[in-house]
Parts: structure tokens; C-alpha cells; sequence
């Protein structure tokens, strides 16, 4: 996979978190932006062998990266409001 849809997911789930959290703080969005880029491009490298997705940027790739991403920074704030509390 791309490095261009790592990064485009990513930003997509880092900035949606943000929006949805309501942490408009740029520490804020490149956290979020830096563990939804790491969960697309693991996700993307994970289901692109299984379902032999092309590389570079498409539509199917975008979306496993972005679900990928959202999926990562859950667990992430999850653990996060665990260890906090």
C-alpha cells in the first residue's frame, strides 16, 4: 500500500476524532492523526496481502484505512481512560 493512503486515512481519522471529542488543540489532532496513521498503515498492510488489495490510492483502500485507523485510536483512547482512571 501507499504511503499517501496511510497518511490520507490517518488524517481523516485524526481529524474526525478530534471533531468528535470536541479537542480542537493541534496536540490533540497529531496524536490522533499519528495512531490512526500507524492503525491504516498496519490494517493496509495486513488486509491488502489477505485480499490482495492494488497499491495506491483508491477508493477500497481509503476506507479499509480509515476503518483500520478508527479502530486503532478506540483502543488506544480506551486503554488511555483506563490506565488515567
Amino acid at each position: 500500500m501507499s504511503i499517501v493512503t496511510w497518511l490520507v486515512a490517518g488524517g481523516l481519522v485524526g481529524w474526525g476524532a478530534c471533531a468528535y471529542m470536541g479537542t480542537p488543540t493541534s496536540q490533540a489532532f497529531a496524536f490522533n492523526a499519528v495512531v490512526a496513521t500507524v492503525g491504516a498503515a498496519v490494517g493496509l498492510w495486513t488486509l491488502g496481502t489477505t485480499f490482495d488489495i492494488a497499491p495506491g490510492l483508491n477508493v477500497f483502500a481509503v476506507i479499509v484505512g480509515v476503518v483500520c485507523g478508527a479502530v486503532v485510536l478506540l483502543m488506544v483512547h480506551l486503554v488511555r481512560r483506563i490506565v488515567t482512571s
